[in-house]
């Protein structure tokens, strides 16, 4: 089986979520016997150095109609067919995330992250609701299998779209690659602020956007401040549409100095910082799955995250629970995990057992599975 595995965040210079989830996929896929995933993307933002070198490592694709021609071409002609841009012609289809429409006339797969522009808009008021409205018209329309990352996302899509994606909807967990469970030097922090002092810490990932709630970890970090002097907070990730909320924020909770925002951070500085965090925050208001809470698991670190939408969904019994919307409940969780190293250390085993359950071998296998009654109806036809 041949399968186009459509994500323009595969050739993305940075990110997290979707380009991990397509990266991660194709990686696992190749171990898959019957299946040769080809990656193909609209659009690169890399260097042509570093797009020579992925293009040439993965065989990545590009349909060679530029970011601006492929979304008009495909949202408002569906046209041409994605497998016509390609050198090679796919048995199927699949797009790694619900984008816009994608033109092709082979059996479609698409991955269904979350629907959060349309059933959160509150949370994504950057975001142009109706591209993925339009998206997920075409899904409903044509795809032969829309798979959903976790049962809360299922659960999202059935509600929001009714009856018409029955017998259509498959759940496929995210994995967490291998490379999490693994120690890493601590050198490949040298120079980030938190270590150089050598002071504690507790992290967030994530690019900085309401749903993530860092704002509310802020608060909570503020209003313990006094009996937590030494622990500084890191945010890793990209700059989300309000994160010039965040610096009155560090102002106003007398935090100045002890939050570092590091931006984008290599893998093995991610790893690192996991590893060595005292506890790594995810108290969001909505997630379609949660993958960075699974890294910090699979990394040692204790994990406190929301309790609702996918997340505990993801954490089991691993983590502890809080209402985002309560700065309190975050802030005593804060507490307890950064005062005691029993109990760092106990969730520290929940959290690593409990990644073990999920892994991208598990997630590529169930794919495949999806794939091949496609296939095999298309090559009867």
């Amino acid at each position: 089986m041949r399968v186009a595995l459509f994500s323009n965040q595969f050739a993305a210079a940075v990110g997290h979520g979707i380009k991990r989830y397509s990266h991660e996929l194709w990686e696992a896929l190749k171990e898959v016997g019957d299946v040769t995933a080809i990656p193909v993307a609209g659009w690169s933002s890399l260097s042509a150095e570093d797009l020579a070198a992925l293009s040439a490592r993965t065989g990545l694709e590009l349909t060679g109609l530029g970011r601006r021609g492929t979304s008009l071409c495909w949202t408002f002609l569906d046209a041409p067919a994605l497998e016509s841009r390609m050198r090679v012609r796919p048995d199927i289809v699949h797009a790694a995330s619900l984008g816009y429409p994608v033109a092709t006339r082979k059996p479609f797969v698409v991955t269904i992250h979350d629907l959060g522009p349309l059933t959160h808009p509150e949370y994504f008021s950057n975001t142009r609701p109706w591209v993925m409205e339009r998206s997920l018209r075409q899904a409903v329309r044509k795809a032969d299998a829309i798979v959903c990352v976790s049962q809360s996302t299922a659960d999202e899509v059935a509600d929001y779209v009714g009856p018409a994606v029955e017998g259509r909807l498959h759940v496929v967990l995210e994995g967490v690659g291998d490379e999490f469970h693994s120690p890493v030097a601590a050198d490949c922090l040298a120079g980030l602020p938190p270590l150089q002092s050598g002071r504690p810490f507790i992290m967030c990932a994530g690019k900085l956007s309401p749903r993530k709630n860092v704002a509310g970890v802020i608060r909570a970090l503020g209003r313990i401040r006094q009996r937590l002097p030494d622990h500084d907070l890191v945010l890793v990730g990209g700059n989300g549409w309000d994160v010039d909320q965040i610096a009155p924020e560090i102002e106003e909770c007398s935090l100045s100095g002890r939050v570092h925002q590091l931006g984008y951070v290599s893998n093995d500085q991610l790893r690192a910082l996991y590893q060595r965090t005292h506890a790594y925050l995810h108290p969001s208001f909505y997630e379609g799955f949660g993958l960075t809470i699974l890294e910090a698991m699979a990394s040692g670190a204790p994990v406190i995250t929301s309790d609702r939408t996918s997340l505990p969904e993801v954490a089991g019994d691993a983590a502890c629970l809080v209402d985002p919307e309560n700065v309190d409940a975050i802030a005593d969780a804060i507490e307890r995990v950064c005062s005691s190293a029993e109990l760092r250390n106990t969730m520290s085993a929940a959290g690593m057992e409990r990644a073990g359950v999920f892994s991208w071998s598990k997630s590529a296998k169930r794919m495949a599975a999806i794939y091949k009654p496609l296939a095999v109806s298309a090559s009867s036809c």
